[in-house]
């Protein structure tokens, strides 16, 4: 009997070494910031930074992404668009057929990472592009000077409201 005990005591060390391991490898993995992933019927979404609502299209398909707000004439106060990079990058946006400056606003995981205020209408001969020197999961297209207007700066929060 006695062998069978030490071997069961054995193994429940063994056991409870393993448990003390995997759970903090386990809450760690839980408590990461996670990115926001658009579902592939969502058009437009409800965004806010620094309390102010922002009504963002959704641009997520390399297509999208690609031609963003080029040939557009303009923008609502309050609308912008949100880019999904699917992986964090260091993502170079340009003013290809821009029509109005806009602000640009990288995200990672929520936080505003890097921004281009006032990127100017490209001319013939110049077409300007950013990228930034952080990686991001998300960018953001805003009007010119709403970053100003509304005291945005990098490290702040940009909140996705659940419905």
């Amino acid at each position: 009997m006695l062998p069978l005990s030490n071997f069961t005591n054995k193994v429940l060390i063994i056991v409870f070494g393993l448990l003390l391991l995997i759970f903090p490898i386990f809450i760690f993995a839980s408590t990461q910031k996670k990115s926001y992933e658009p579902r592939e019927d969502e058009k437009y979404l409800t965004l806010e930074i620094n309390k102010v609502k922002i009504t963002a299209e959704i641009a997520k398909t390399p297509k999208e992404v690609a031609r963003g707000l080029s040939g557009r004439d303009s923008l609502g106060e309050t609308n912008g668009m949100l880019f999904y990079l699917g992986a964090r990058r260091n993502a170079t946006f340009w003013m290809k057929d821009m029509k109005f400056p806009i602000d640009i606003i990288w995200i990672d995981k929520g936080t505003i990472v890097y921004i281009v205020e006032n990127a100017p209408v490209p001319t013939q001969n110049n077409i300007p592009a950013y990228t930034p020197d952080k990686l991001a999961t998300h960018v953001l297209e805003v009007n010119a000077g709403f970053v100003s207007e509304h005291s945005i700066k990098i490290g702040d929060r940009l909140e996705i409201p659940t419905n």
